[in-house]
């Protein structure tokens, strides 16, 4: 019992500190690292603001120019060229070839899944930065943001050859959630979607769902319709 008892302290103790530890060093290395060059980024993509960090270009006033997602969207990075896209539900699994777009957001494969379906769903307008960012009047983007990455984890788990195919038409467990600052990575607001189940411990501790770190798509959307009950 004592080595029992020891053993969920010890695990206490990591799930708490771990994602903060994560987050300092991905912190650290986007906000030191220049606008990348030769760092998976093709040549040719637009000038952008003299500021880089965590994955955003900001101009000599201080607002966001460009992110990194962007340069996805557009074709920039050199592992996800246009002349290899297709459609997300159509994408052979692994790869990162697969997009989806519509007049709001995009949607992709993260270049790190970490569940069996780990989707992106990113809103195009980049001056929402995190979940922090989001109030009443967001509210149809939140929902729309579920929506999409609902639709495409089904179309793609349904597949025989995604990790997150059961077979019998009962499909996946999915869940959505948001980082929350500062344990987000990228300073332009996305959504997580997953096809359950995670790949590790580890990765299931970084999207554990109401931590300090981690925000449910369904308190993100309680926050954004009742702003004065969550002060």
């Amino acid at each position: 019992q004592l080595v029992s008892g020891r053993f969920r302290f010890v695990l206490a103790v990591w799930a708490r500190h771990l994602p903060l530890t994560l987050c300092r060093v991905r912190a650290a290395a986007h906000a030191c690292r220049s606008p990348p060059g030769s760092m998976g980024i093709a040549l040719g993509r637009p000038a952008a603001g003299p500021r880089f960090a965590k994955g955003v270009w900001y101009d000599e006033h201080g607002r966001p120019e460009r992110s990194v997602y962007d340069d996805l969207r557009d074709g920039f990075q050199a592992s996800r060229p246009l002349d290899r896209r297709v459609k997300l539900a159509d994408a052979p699994h692994p790869g990162f070839d697969g997009y989806y777009e519509d007049e709001v957001v995009m949607a992709f494969v993260t270049k790190s899944p970490c569940a069996a379906e780990h989707l992106l769903v990113v809103p195009k307008d980049r001056s929402l930065r995190s979940v922090r960012d989001l109030g009443p009047e967001h509210e149809d983007l939140v929902i729309h943001l579920r929506r999409v990455g609902e639709a495409q984890l089904r179309l793609r788990a349904a597949r025989a050859d995604s990790p997150a195919y059961v077979p019998g038409g009962a499909g996946p467990e999915f869940e959505f959630s948001f980082h929350v600052p500062p344990f987000n990575s990228i300073d332009h607001l996305h959504l997580h979607a997953f096809a359950l189940p995670f790949n590790t411990v580890a990765r299931r501790v970084k999207y554990w769902p109401g931590t300090p770190w981690c925000m449910t798509h369904e308190r993100a959307l309680a926050r954004v319709r009742q702003p004065e009950s969550n002060r």
